[in-house]
């Protein structure tokens, strides 16, 4: 049997258990236990809600009619969303494609494929509830006018809130300086040991429009 697979990490997941290549190893070892060849690999490295997003999905579904089965390692691999799985599942099985999800039990009967969607609801759920704690804790920061995120050079963090780095703050100023004076960002990055980039994202960021106080 001709089959294609597909892995996929989300942002910040690649230090985590479900790495692509422990999902990788557990579709090798599945395949080769089942006698199926796996004839292209996907993948995605980002957490894509919209599935026109995950170029590497995308690319799997174009190309699925060249193999008999789809293969991924868990539901959430594909979608968190119940509709967008369910989608994807249809879309495969009206072009005669089989999707296997090798961690859970295969739906075959219309009682397994009805508790399949009752998983796929719960997976929805857990990814908005952290989502709503996420927000929670965020606003929560913001009313006692905390700092959650990684600061811009010139400010370091101290007790949950920000506060200008003298050291690293005069060499913003002198990047702003040098810049205004005509030096291009690959000579401001050269004197200062930095990538263009990193120059850039200084120069660009709004953030120090208005210092904090």
């Amino acid at each position: 049997m001709r089959a294609s697979a597909y892995i996929r990490v989300s942002t910040g997941e690649q230090a985590k258990k479900h790495s692509l290549e422990a999902q990788k190893d557990e579709i090798e070892r599945f395949c080769a236990k089942s006698d199926i060849q796996v004839l292209a690999w996907f993948e995605d490295h980002t957490s894509g809600k919209k599935l026109v997003e995950r170029e590497g999905l995308m690319q799997m579904l174009d190309r699925a009619g060249e193999v008999d089965m789809i293969v991924a390692t868990e539901s959430d691999r594909i979608s968190r969303d119940m509709f967008q799985f369910g989608w994807v599942d249809t879309h495969l099985s009206m072009q005669g494609v089989k999707l296997r999800i090798i961690n859970e039990r295969q739906a075959d009967t219309p009682m397994e494929k009805a508790f399949q969607k009752v998983r796929a609801v719960f997976a929805e759920f857990e990814t908005d509830l952290r989502q709503w704690r996420v927000n929670r804790g965020r606003a929560r920061a913001k009313a006692k006018n905390l700092f959650m995120n990684r600061p811009p050079l010139g400010y370091v963090i101290r007790s949950g809130r920000i506060v200008v780095d003298g050291e690293t703050m005069e060499q913003v100023k002198c990047i702003f300086e040098r810049y205004v004076a005509g030096e291009s960002m690959a000579a401001i990055a050269r004197a200062f040991g930095k990538s263009r980039r990193s120059v850039s994202y200084v120069l660009r960021n709004r953030f120090y429009i208005v210092l904090p106080e």
